[in-house]
């Protein structure tokens, strides 16, 4: 511990150089170092200044991996929007070439226990971060004993990960799969599928294809949707640039470049594949001169969309390949591509994995009906169906909707924890075409029923409950569904959880309202709380929170700011922006025209451009390039989407929408040009 401090406030730390005994010296660090040596259990809280280039941070170290979604929580508590620089409180990466954080991660021993906080560039705000920093160390250690780990069991994990990420929680994402990792109870083939859909879902191409270990999990074999999200980064990364612009031989060379042309056994899967992994597929095929998987493939590709979907260089090069090869042996096309010629392989119907169960194989259901019939008959697979994207070839619900949801309805106690496993599939499957409101309705009953409040949990039932009033229900489901609402917001409405209540109060705005009062009600059980504490709301938060006040006819008293510093640096921030273009990117054109509107009330100097597209076009090329500030909300959307923006847009500053509403978009809008301004 000693030598760790006597690192920490060493070169490269002004904060109590050297520990320097004399009592003038280290007025802020000394505290907690005395914290830190009373032998409590309690983070580790540690300042560092650097004199030269005006900088001051607070390090907070868990002490255990699975402590450390907690901490965040406790530092949002107590720090929160009001005194903290980002987008939500996660474990940072640390720079090994930074003396200073090298101690940190070397003391650490991991790299998922520690967060940097850092304020704004003002002497006032830096003791104020210091002042509630120290003030939590106190309040931690005075604490009543109790346990540091609330255990979740893994599937109720699982089923908030999913949840989070088809209803575009990004950050909520992270926090429960940060549980996982702290938590264990998973394998680690299995946390990393789940770090690849993620990224996935991002557009995080590059991040996907420098994950640790990818070419460990390509080899045992994965689900398809991790296969699927691996070949989708090989596109945007590698081969849609060179194929774009008719070079043949350069996506090839790509292509082997990166290993990937050996691909048969990716090929089991291709009726799940999106258009961009099958060009992967097709081009692998085609280079290694295999006739069978290149017409499979090609065949695949004319069963989801036509030959017209192919970039030309490629549509001309498979069929003048198979067209030639036809009749003669496979052979390579380039002579460095000596893989085996591999043999056609019989199309069989989704599977589950050999080692899924025991010997007597249940039945796989090809619908939502017959899945929830599943498991209210004892059903024990629904990982499998999940892990494989099974679901994906069923039509929607909404066209049972009524059967599913009285199906819903009769299930007993434990085939309901079992079916909200599936909430995030649901909620993919729905999408924004034709709603399902009977099912979700009654998902939103199971969810209240046991008290399921987490992060990923609210941001599902806030799907949810768009997927109903969406539906333009009849007064008496409207009035029942927000009373029940009501009712639960005592229990999770609070300032950091901000953004979910004033997501769920925009819906109220933007979807007719059969019963005012009812309306009325839950709109003030939101929003009430938050402006008692407004003092711990963000600058966003606050404006999207009077604008709903006054559209909702709710009169509560909201303030510019309750520290009016930090309301004029941010405001003086919001004015450097001026002249930046933001792309705002969702799939509800609703939220987009609200916070296009919102954000250029807040920074009238900005350029805001929209965009909802399903797919890659030049238009949307276009729109990436030219954005200083790239903001996502990935609710349903596909990687076609979210990749390719990533991929050519030309800025570093994207960031994510915690949720699908107006309130998560505009937060993250806010928080992407403050960066642009002080820098990441």
């Amino acid at each position: 511990m000693e030598a760790f401090l006597q690192r920490f406030f060493g070169q490269g730390n002004d904060a109590w150089p050297d520990m320097n005994p004399d009592p003038g010296t280290g007025e802020r660090a000394r505290p907690f170092v005395d914290l830190l040596r009373s032998g409590s259990d309690i983070p580790i809280v540690l300042p560092r200044y650097q004199q030269a280039q005006d900088r001051y941070a607070i390090y907070v170290i868990a002490r255990d991996e699975a402590h450390a979604t907690l901490v965040g929580t406790i530092i949002t508590a107590f720090a929160g929007a009001t005194y903290l620089i980002g987008a939500g409180v996660h474990p940072c990466t640390l720079d090994t070439d930074d003396p200073i954080e090298a101690a940190v991660q070397e003391f650490a021993g991991t790299t998922t226990t520690t967060f940097k906080l850092e304020t704004h560039p003002n002497r006032r705000f830096r003791q104020k971060l210091t002042d509630v920093a120290l003030l939590m160390q106190h309040t931690i250690a005075h604490r009543p004993p109790r346990l540091w780990r609330a255990v979740k069991p893994t599937g109720r994990l699982l089923a908030e990960f999913d949840a989070a990420l088809a209803a575009g929680g990004q950050a909520a994402s992270q926090t429960v799969l940060d549980q996982l990792v702290g938590q264990g109870g998973i394998t680690a083939a299995n946390l990393a599928h789940l770090h690849i859909k993620r990224l996935n879902r991002l557009g995080l191409d590059r991040e996907l294809l420098d994950y640790p270990g990818l070419g460990d999990v390509l080899r045992q074999d994965p689900p398809a949707p991790v296969k699927a999200a691996v070949l989708e980064a090989v596109f945007s990364c590698d081969v849609q640039g060179p194929l774009d612009h008719g070079d043949l031989s350069n996506a090839q060379q790509a292509l082997q470049k990166r290993g990937f042309l050996a691909l048969a056994p990716f090929e089991d899967d291709t009726d799940s594949y999106s258009v961009e992994a099958l060009v992967v597929l097709l081009l692998a095929a085609v280079t290694r001169g295999a006739l069978h998987s290149s017409q499979h493939v090609l065949t695949a590709i004319e069963h989801m969309a036509s030959h017209d979907v192919l970039p030309p260089v490629l549509k001309e090069a498979a069929t003048t390949f198979i067209s030639t090869q036809s009749i003669h042996q496979d052979k390579p096309v380039l002579a460095a591509a000596d893989a085996p010629v591999d043999s056609p392989k019989p199309t069989t119907p989704p599977s589950l994995p050999q080692d899924a169960g025991p010997a007597t194989v249940q039945p796989i259901p090809t619908t939502w009906v017959e899945l929830i019939k599943a498991v209210a008959d004892g059903y024990t697979d629904l990982n499998a169906i999940l892990e494989h994207g099974i679901w994906t070839a069923w039509p929607s619900p909404a066209g049972d909707d009524q059967e599913v949801a009285a199906l819903l309805e009769d299930l007993h106690d434990e085939s309901q924890k079992k079916i909200w496993r599936c909430v995030g599939a649901f909620i993919e499957s729905v999408g924004y075409d034709q709603p399902a409101p009977f099912s979700a309705r009654a998902l939103i009953t199971c969810a209240l029923a046991y008290d399921w409040l987490g992060p990923g949990d609210l941001l599902a039932v806030q799907a949810l409950t768009e997927i109903v009033l969406r539906s333009s229900p009849s007064t008496v489901v409207y009035r029942q569904l927000l009373g029940e609402l009501s009712d639960t917001c005592e229990r999770w409405v609070a300032p950091e959880r901000a953004v979910i209540a004033l997501d769920f109060a925009d819906r109220l705005v933007m979807e007719a309202s059969p019963d005012p009062d009812a309306r009325e009600s839950f709109a003030l059980a939101l929003l009430l709380p938050l402006s008692v504490h407004q003092g711990r709301l963000d600058l966003a938060d606050i404006s999207m929170a009077r604008r709903l006040s006054l559209e909702l006819g709710i009169e509560l008293d909201w303030h510019e700011q309750s520290d009016d510093d930090l309301a004029q640096n941010i405001d003086a921030s919001l004015r450097k922006a001026a002249g930046r273009n933001v792309l705002l990117y969702s799939l509800d054109q609703g939220v987009l025209d609200r916070v296009s509107e919102a954000l250029q009330q807040l920074a009238p100097g900005v350029k805001v451009t929209c965009a909802h597209d399903s797919v890659g076009s030049p238009p949307l090329r276009s729109k990436a390039r030219a954005a200083d500030v790239v903001v996502l909300a990935t609710r349903c959307a596909k990687h076609a989407a979210t990749g390719f923006i990533t991929q050519h847009a030309k800025t570093s500053v994207i960031d994510y929408a915690d949720g699908s509403g107006s309130a998560s978009l505009l937060r993250a809008a806010i928080n992407g040009l403050l960066r642009t301004v002080h820098g990441d």
